[in-house]
């Protein structure tokens, strides 16, 4: 599933290249993912591009918002040109560089020929029309409110293992498997911890590890990591995946130790740590 990092980068790449545009037609191949009247923003100009966690939000000049979510394997694809929407990369799962594919579920067309694809193989994502953005209820890592005495408080109260924690999207917006298991590699803090067991100075340096490890993300745009799934819109990939810390290391030397990092399950997810490091 796309975290933080990866519809960041999105968002900047559709920011660039749809704002200013104006919506000629939605065609809705798969019903279920799309919520709202469409015909309320056809004619529409596109005002802005938005991102709450990990949904992303397109605004219309008439203050409507079109939110969608990737969930666990939605691509969002953009092309100049309909006419040639053929794409630099093969499409994951699509298995082909021409649009649109067999996962195509929404198309956007733009009156300038341009077009936006929502592929989604599993068709768990989704696109809702609203008069707000839907967003997460937890604060977004990347905004001003995401301080450390917002942190130390969302986290303070509970016992359940830090990790966790760190995925509640109504506690801390936008950070996944990915980037709670590098965090806490940094933070020198084993996943499993009681998140009301970690001491200030603890706290402190995982509210810093967190803000580093999610900026590395956005750095390298993303991973697209192991099923290769997430694409930028242009269909180039994110390369983070070459910079883990410990997701999908295991077995590998611990880059601070070298003590091999090991695999375990944590609230039903892969969760990766160096036992000598992280305590």
């Amino acid at each position: 599933m796309p975290e933080l990092p990866e519809v960041e980068s999105i968002r900047m790449y559709l920011d660039d290249h749809v704002v200013g545009k104006t919506l000629q037609g939605v065609e809705i191949r798969e019903k279920k993912m799309f919520f709202g009247d469409p015909e309320k923003i056809i004619g529409k100009k596109i005002v802005a591009v938005l991102r709450g966690g990990k949904v992303l939000t397109i605004q219309f000049e008439n203050k409507l918002y079109l939110s969608s979510h990737l969930k666990l394997s939605g691509q969002i694809l953009y092309s100049p040109d309909k006419d040639k929407a053929i794409f630099k990369n093969t499409i994951p799962r699509a298995n082909t560089n021409k649009m649109p594919g067999k996962t195509t579920r929404i198309i956007l067309n733009f009156d300038d020929n341009s077009v936006i694809y929502f592929n989604d193989l599993r068709k768990f994502g989704w696109m809702k029309l609203n008069s707000k953005p839907e967003y997460a209820k937890g604060v977004d890592v990347l905004s001003k409110d995401f301080t450390f005495k917002y942190f130390e408080k969302a986290i303070a109260k509970t016992g359940r293992p830090i990790k966790v924690i760190l995925m509640d999207q109504e506690r801390i917006a936008g950070i996944g498997n990915i980037y709670a298991n590098d965090a806490l590699w940094g933070a020198k803090i084993h996943p499993a911890r009681k998140s009301n067991s970690l001491t200030l100075q603890e706290k402190k340096i995982l509210y810093r590890s967190i803000l580093d490890t999610i900026k590395d993300g956005l750095k390298y745009k993303g991973s697209s990591a192991h099923d290769e799934l997430y694409l930028l819109p242009d269909s180039s990939k994110g390369s983070y995946q070459n910079h883990f810390k410990a997701y999908h290391q295991h077995g590998t030397p611990c880059k601070r130790c070298g003590t091999p990092i090991q695999r375990m399950k944590l609230g039903g997810r892969g969760t990766f740590f160096c036992p000598k490091c992280q305590k």
